[in-house]
């Protein structure tokens, strides 16, 4: 996709290279800002949150989501954060650098992103895979889910939605 006009704007993007992203969990930026530095360690590729009393922890990783575009040989993939527990993020740290991390099963989690111009996707339930050091572990939703996200995940997308997504994020 070379450079296109904005419908949203009328300026040109370059989409050919981006991917819909988020940078955090929706839980991090829930934590007010200036309790953020000592309830919260985020990486580039985890998180993790704590409340108030250090009672409850809460752990996220970065993932990707891909969604096949009909008519194209490479997938869309949705930068996302999941929601793991404590000995699944636990085993994914161990593994982060280990060239044979894609040999351990998948594992749960779920969606920790609202994703805009769909129902709620927070808590969304899906299995993640680890692949190799060098790519993020991929996320999949479960195959019996219903929700309008899971199901052009499973079926597929026309690269027009490939471009409400960009153009989307490009304006949020």
């Amino acid at each position: 996709m070379d450079r296109m006009r904005c419908p949203k704007c009328g300026a040109e993007h370059d989409f050919s290279e981006l991917e819909p992203t988020f940078t955090y969990p929706d839980a991090y930026l829930d934590v007010p800002e200036d309790e953020r530095e000592f309830r919260t360690i985020v990486g580039s590729d985890d998180c993790r949150i704590r409340d108030l009393a250090d009672t409850h922890r809460r752990y996220f990783l970065r993932v990707v989501m891909p969604v096949l575009v009909r008519g194209e040989k490479t997938r869309c993939c949705w930068g996302v954060w999941v929601e793991v527990d404590e000995s699944s993020f636990d085993r994914t740290s161990e593994l982060w650098n280990a060239p044979t991390q894609s040999e351990e099963p998948p594992f749960a989690g779920t969606l920790a992103n609202a994703i805009p111009a769909y129902p709620p996707t927070i808590g969304l339930p899906g299995f993640i895979q680890l692949v190799d050091p060098a790519t993020r572990p991929t996320f999949t939703l479960r195959p019996e889910l219903e929700h309008p996200l899971a199901q052009e995940q499973r079926n597929g997308v026309q690269m027009e939605r490939v471009i409400e997504w960009l153009v989307n994020q490009e304006h949020s």
